[in-house]
């Protein structure tokens, strides 16, 4: 018997057919997911996903589909967006918010806490049944740590240098010459005719030069770092957990840069003593089966 996964998100669509032991046979990759940005485009390619899966192999016997969808949580499209989809494709159907696929993807059916830093960010934990959440926001209110925040702070730094009088620090140099920034109407056209997954592709930029030791470059980054420890932080508290604590990492930010990852564990260090960072090499669709029998209590 096999099942499909579907991590849909602000960047792309990911889906794949799984046996029970969670071994991907066939993956395919649509475009953004995320039901808060588009609706509309992220459903076309959340269904596009399931169908390629579906149509794959015609012998194969499927138990069920598993969603992450990220802007899932905007009024009652959960349950709305399960019950098309099972219409559509007459199989069972679970929708998740894509941070709780991800927790499944690595904590399985067990308590914990998981720190996002992707496009956006978020943390969330579990302990015995229910999931807490700290951030979530999206990128209008939140999104605290995340790769459109690294965006959004290097824009504003470089903001910040035009009104008081002009282009200095290398940082803003750098900007201005790379995505031709040049002048007010060009800066406030590539903002605001930006999509969010294009302001979070500036977090490359940013951490390149980092990496050749741009200063305001680090501080966009060690300052990520904090605030992802932050919310982290309120979480842990809020679901009474003790020294040493285990926190599950997923998203670029947390995964690949070092820089905001260091200085998430050390602050996390400095408020717990003791701290280690979880990571996993499974994509997050691997979550589905474990989702689907802790949410419906089948196995």
């Amino acid at each position: 018997m096999f099942h499909i996964g579907v991590d849909a998100g602000a960047t792309k669509t990911h889906a794949a057919i799984m046996n029970r032991n969670r071994t991907i046979l066939y993956e395919v990759s649509t475009g953004p997911g995320n039901m808060a940005v588009d609706f509309f485009e992220a459903e076309k390619h959340i269904e596009k996903a399931i169908a390629k899966c579906l149509e794959f192999n015609g012998e194969y016997e499927y138990e069920y589909i598993v969603l992450g969808i990220a802007g899932i949580e905007k009024g009652n499209l959960k349950s709305e967006v399960a019950h098309t989809l099972k219409r559509k494709f007459a199989l069972p159907v679970l929708v998740l918010n894509d941070a709780e696929l991800a927790f499944y993807s690595l904590f399985q059916e067990k308590s914990g806490i998981l720190a996002v830093a992707g496009t956006g960010s978020i943390v969330i934990g579990k302990h015995h049944e229910d999931f807490l959440v700290v951030g979530g926001w999206g990128h209008l209110v939140g999104d605290e740590g995340s790769a459109y925040d690294v965006g959004i702070q290097a824009l504003k730094t470089l903001i910040r240098e035009i009104d008081r009088g002009g282009v200095k620090s290398s940082l803003a140099k750098e900007l201005v010459k790379t995505y031709q920034l040049h002048g007010t109407a060009h800066i406030k056209s590539f903002i605001y005719s930006s999509s969010k997954a294009e302001i979070a592709a500036l977090a490359n930029f940013v951490a390149q030069l980092a990496d050749a030791g741009n200063g305001n470059a680090l501080d966009i980054l060690r300052q990520a770092g904090k605030r992802l420890a932050e919310q982290t932080s309120i979480l842990a508290r809020r679901l009474a957990l003790q020294p040493p604590i285990f926190v599950g990492c997923r998203g670029s930010l947390l995964e690949k840069n070092d820089v905001v990852q260091n200085v998430f564990q050390k602050t996390l260090e400095g408020s717990f003593g003791e701290c280690s960072l979880l990571f996993s090499e499974k994509p997050v669709i691997t979550g589905a089966q474990s989702a689907w029998f802790a949410e419906k209590g089948e196995k």
